[in-house]
């Protein structure tokens, strides 16, 4: 199944290229990888990060005294399923069956597995559904296309790159909002791409070109309040070690900050983030009324209100007040137009604002009216953004952090063995029963 896939993602000539390089970086024993692995530690300790490995859970089983180590320093050990298969491929039986026992290999391996991310970025509904009824409460599947700042690729290359977008179904990050969904109790984190193994193996990037893709993506993501999700294979930390560190640097250094955390910790914050509760009420004679329900570390963004606050970023400040009354003509509120699809109003509620249903765009911050079924969620923040106010919001991100960034790797082999057996280990996996 490796096999396969490798094929319609990168072609013949890909797939040998791609052998070769595998042959490199894995080696008869694990002190290859244990280096790679200790290399990767070293450089994000060194910026008081833990980073997330998804795992597939035979290779765990296979090394669970090493693995278990890092554990044990706060680096978080995912799902990467019971063997590094296609998860798109599978129903819903084969799924439960799989993951299920992947799980409980994790833990015998004394590893207790909150997240998921699907081998090759790939995942169907049925996933979904398993991840639910299994009790995890994230997964990292879902990739995220950002614009290239290299321009100058031969057509191998700019092939490469379309073969993985088409394999990971990234969306357009010009187009989303890139931040975690809930959705039915699991929280959808996205990944950005692209990853370590588009930036090396595809575009075939060297330094400096190689960080300057990663703190293009910090930089965009920074303006606009998002998250980025590096994807850095353990096997690829040599390669792209300097990348990695020149981003977690620029990261530290920015003010407003960067929330810098582990996917289940940014897990952990959106699902109690859902459970926060603004209020916007008309207080009469040119009055509002303001009230946010929320823990102490959640933020409150003012923008166009005479109330106690402090600069923030761009237009908006940080009150610290759960309650408050201000003179203001307008709700600081997006209305949203009766006809607006209804998808629109969750989004934005997600989004941290105060809505109201309403063909009185005069009476409201910010307001938008959205009946185009393609609608794109950028075009539908951009305007509310530009607003000069009022306006209050719920911030993405805990303790007035400005955007978020989460360092992740998966873990599919640790010798050469591991590598080779994959396909046998996915052929099987499809074909028998669990």
């Amino acid at each position: 199944m490796s096999l396969v896939v490798s094929m319609q993602s990168r072609g013949a000539s890909g797939t040998l290229s791609r052998t070769r390089q595998i042959a490199s970086r894995f080696g008869a024993t694990t002190a290859s990888m244990t280096r790679r692995l200790d290399r990767y530690e070293a450089i994000t300790s060194a910026h008081g990060v833990q980073p997330t490995w998804p795992t597939t859970a035979c290779v765990l089983e296979r090394h669970p005294d090493l693995l278990r180590r890092y554990a044990e320093r706060g680096i978080e050990l995912a799902l990467h399923g019971l063997v590094h298969g296609d998860h798109a491929a599978l129903d819903h039986t084969r799924q439960r069956a799989t993951i299920a026992r992947a799980i409980e290999l994790f833990g015998r391996s004394g590893i207790r597995a909150s997240g998921f991310r699907g081998p090759y970025l790939r995942y169907n509904s049925a996933t979904l559904d398993v991840l639910r009824a299994l009790g995890v409460r994230w997964h990292s599947s879902q990739a995220v296309a950002f614009p290239l700042v290299s321009r100058d690729f031969d057509q191998r290359a700019v092939t490469q790159f379309a073969l993985a977008l088409r394999l990971y179904a990234a969306v357009d990050a010009q187009t989303v909002a890139v931040r975690p969904r809930l959705r039915d109790g699991l929280v959808d984190i996205p990944v950005a791409v692209p990853d370590d193994e588009i930036l090396l193996d595809r575009l075939r990037l060297s330094e400096p070109a190689l960080s300057a893709e990663w703190l293009h993506i910090l930089e965009l993501t920074y303006e606009r309040g998002d998250l980025f999700t590096i994807q850095l294979h353990p096997e690829r930390i040599h390669e792209l070690g300097h990348a990695l560190d020149a981003s977690l640097a620029a990261a530290r250094g920015r003010n407003p900050a960067i929330y810098i955390a582990r996917l289940d910790d940014i897990a952990s914050w959106w699902l109690r983030r859902a459970r926060f509760s603004l209020r916007v009420t008309s207080g009469g004679a040119g009055r509002v009324l303001v009230s946010l329900d929320a823990d102490p570390d959640a933020t409150l963004l003012v923008r166009g209100l005479a109330v106690p606050s402090e600069a923030w970023y761009g237009r908006d400040g940080s009150c610290e007040l759960r309650a408050f009354e201000a003179d203001a003509e307008q709700l600081p509120a997006v209305g949203v137009s009766r006809r607006s699809l209804p998808d629109v109003s969750r989004f934005l509620a997600e989004e941290g604002f105060a809505t109201q249903i309403s063909d009185r765009p005069e009476q409201f911050g910010a307001y938008v009216d959205v009946v185009d079924p393609g609608w794109s969620e950028r075009a539908v923040l951009e305007p509310i953004e530009a607003s000069p106010g009022p306006l209050v919001r719920i911030s993405r991100w805990p303790n007035g952090a400005r955007s978020a960034l989460a360092v992740t790797g998966d873990i599919d082999a640790l010798t050469l063995r591991d590598f080779v057996v994959r396909s046998w280990e996915t052929r099987d996996w499809r074909e028998r029963k669990t």
